[in-house]
């Protein structure tokens, strides 16, 4: 300790200030982790006792030696045994924090080795850098403490979150008065009113009786109005209860400008689709009644054909002056008398075949160039016609020879009978033209001196 005294006064002195210093640090570091015990367990507090400790013998080491040697005493060993014990909490504190806070550990870690008795020889060197060890230490706490803060919720934190919000925000008593409004909201109200609110419950009455179209159209919704203003932007205004225990209001003012286009937008698409609807639910009635007077006429053609062919039939075996067989007679009237089939019909190969065989059988003549078209449709159609015509022909014309042609997309037929002198559409003709229509085709009638058909079906329906 005798290298202390090689030094002046002055250089001792300020040495002593600055420690000082250091020990006036440390104890602010101290009282702030002690404030913070609610939080953090005392062994927290434990570096900076031991950092307070060993600047404190560092200071009574600086001055004190001095003082010493100036009175003439020996400053050998001088406060020893509590400078040891003082750095060794050091190195053990040090040591033990290192753990959380590498550096701020090591630090103190360093300054309590170089603060025990083996390094008086150093002096005053050894103390100076045990003061800067430590002094770096309270800087890496400061810088700590400031990081800490800047994520500590505090009322002014809170505040100045709430002003950040995009949405306006206002809490409000029971009694209405206003506890907190962010600078949304108060940009809000002076936007609408040109002032400012503190009662929440003068501001939503008075929002409830805004009627200024030319600065913002107003829509009424359950506690909530919506006001889309001239500028373009829509605001939504909200009113909530809160909860029991916190007994208040809330009113919120939200930015709700592409969520109104959307629904504005959805509301047009969902109006024009009910439209789209009521369009189709009509047209879909119609192509019912269509259907059905198309279903109701084609069981009448066939009825009337079916009829018209049983009865011509019955004429024929009836009015024929050939012996009779009773019994074969019998069964073929009871054959024409069945119910007409309403169910779809056979194939019109087998219905041509089949009109061939009891026509023949009843003395009629059939001759027949060709066979049906492949078109099953056109096929249907030309044997319907047939039946129809074989039926005219018998009943009206008393023909009993029959001529028909048929190709792909042709069918004439020509009776022997008396023919037609006046014409009368009547059922079966006009299913047959129905018929020839329908496959875009044409049907040239010949009433006299025989009855001849001609359908022709266009090219385009091949």
């Amino acid at each position: 300790m005798e290298r202390l005294t090689s030094h002046s006064y002055e250089a001792i002195l300020v040495l002593v200030l600055l420690a000082c210093f250091v020990l006036i640090a440390e104890t602010a570091a101290l009282f702030w982790s002690a404030v913070r015990l609610d939080r953090h367990r005392i062994r927290r507090s434990l570096p900076e006792i031991a950092a307070l400790a060993v600047t404190l013998y560092i200071t009574i080491l600086l001055g004190g030696g001095w003082k010493l040697f100036l009175n003439g005493l020996p400053p050998y060993d001088w406060m020893a045994q509590e400078r040891t014990l003082a750095g060794a909490a050091a190195i053990c504190a040090g040591l033990f924090s290192m753990r959380r806070t590498p550096r701020r550990g090591g630090l103190l870690a360093a300054a309590g080795i170089l603060s025990l008795p083996l390094f008086d020889i150093f002096l005053p060197i050894s103390a100076l850098f045990v003061l800067g060890l430590l002094t770096g230490r309270v800087l890496l706490l400061v810088r700590h403490v400031h990081a800490r803060r800047a994520y500590e919720v505090t009322v002014a934190s809170i505040r100045e979150g709430l002003d950040l919000l995009p949405d306006g925000l206002l809490f409000a008593r029971a009694d209405h008065t206003a506890v907190l409004v962010n600078i949304t909201m108060l940009h809000f109200m002076e936007r609408l009113f040109g002032r400012q609110y503190r009662n929440a419950e003068v501001f939503w009455q008075e929002l409830m009786a805004f009627d200024v179209p030319a600065s913002a159209e107003k829509e009424l919704r359950e506690d909530a109005a919506l006001f889309r203003f001239a500028a373009g932007d829509v605001w939504l205004v909200q009113r909530v209860r809160l909860p029991e225990d916190l007994d208040g209001w809330q009113l919120t003012a939200s930015c709700v400008t592409e969520l109104d286009n959307v629904t504005r937008e959805l509301e047009a698409k969902n109006k024009a689709l009910g439209a789209t609807i009521s369009a189709q639910k009509e047209l879909l009635t119609r192509l019912e009644e269509t259907e059905r007077h198309r279903t109701l006429q084609e069981i009448t053609s066939r009825v009337h054909d079916v009829l018209g062919q049983r009865i011509s039939m019955l004429q024929q075996l009836l009015a024929s002056p050939a012996p009779k067989d009773a019994l074969d007679t019998i069964v073929r009237i009871d054959s024409l008398l069945e119910a007409v089939p309403l169910t779809q019909e056979a194939h019109p190969a087998t219905l041509l075949a089949d009109m061939t065989d009891t026509y023949t059988r009843l003395g009629i003549r059939l001759i027949r160039t060709g066979e049906l078209p492949r078109n099953l449709r056109r096929a249907r159609a030309f044997a319907a016609i047939i039946r129809e015509a074989l039926s005219n022909a018998v009943c009206h014309g008393r023909a009993n020879e029959i001529h028909i042609t048929l190709t792909e997309r042709r069918l004439r037929i020509r009776d022997n009978g008396i023919g037609c002198r006046t014409l009368h559409p009547g059922g079966g003709l006009t299913g047959m033209i129905r018929r020839v229509n329908d496959l875009g085709g044409r049907l040239l009638i010949t009433p006299s001196p025989h009855f001849e058909l001609d359908a022709q079906i266009g090219e385009k329906q091949g």
